[in-house]
């Protein structure tokens, strides 16, 4: 519903809009722009309310010019909608199998890079590592967060080493105070009173690891939109070293 995200929007073309028919086969009934894990339902706006933490993170993606002073760091990628987190944007234990669903997911239908900025308390159940690898081996980048906690350690998924962790820096190159820190960090970017959007499209300020990622994650799209032929490794290499 926000102008200057809607046009970024990843679009099936295997895909009829609501003739209420799977039409490319893929398991997931008129999933025109993505799925929704918490409701199973194609649309994110129907059923459980969103949070707006996504549409904050996409944005520093995506967003495109227009009306206000946004303008993702990549602006003209495809951003796919998958949701699993409830209203709240709490993260329980029961929601890794979802999650790892919508890992697969993505991965399946296409996706270059997979933002993750979230953390969890504990490490995640074994079905959640084995979709990490499948993206891995599908040769997917996945970027995630270090944490919020002001601690000196890397919170899973980030902690994963195939996923590259992102802790956050301020608006002078600074180490966030909440941000997580450690020898698992692979690169730091902007995540401290950083401007974005929210549900309506309202414009605000957001803190926090989360909104770290989705820099590095623009950056990575723009060096896979500049040679579709470069390896993950590479990107992540070309990132962390520059």
């Amino acid at each position: 519903t926000i102008p200057q995200l809607a046009d970024s929007l990843w679009v099936n073309a295997g895909e009829i809009p609501a003739n209420g028919i799977d039409d490319d086969r893929n398991g997931y009934i008129d999933d025109v722009n993505g799925w929704d894990f918490r409701d199973n339902d194609a649309s994110s706006l129907e059923g459980t309310p969103i949070h707006g933490h996504g549409t904050g993170v996409a944005a520093i993606i995506a967003a495109r010019p227009g009306r206000y002073p946004i303008v993702g760091v990549a602006p003209g990628v495809r951003l796919m909608d998958v949701r699993f987190l409830d209203s709240s944007n709490a993260f329980r234990s029961a929601d890794w199998k979802s999650f790892g669903r919508a890992i697969d997911y993505a991965v399946d239908n296409g996706a270059d890079i997979i933002n993750l900025s979230i953390f969890a308390n504990g490490k995640p159940p074994t079905s959640f590592e084995e979709a990490i690898a499948r993206a891995q081996a599908r040769g997917v980048i996945v970027v995630g967060i270090t944490g919020n906690e002001g601690k000196d350690e890397v919170l899973y998924p980030g902690r994963y080493e195939s996923v590259v962790a992102v802790s956050a820096v301020s608006a002078v190159d600074l180490l966030a105070s909440f941000s997580n820190r450690g020898t698992g960090v692979d690169v730091c970017a902007p995540g401290d009173g950083v401007t974005t959007f929210t549900v309506g499209g309202r414009v605000i300020l957001q803190s926090g690891t989360s909104f770290a990622a989705p820099h590095v994650t623009g950056v990575l799209a723009l060096l896979l939109s500049f040679d579709p032929s470069m390896t993950p490794a590479r990107a992540i290499d070309l990132v962390a070293s520059t």
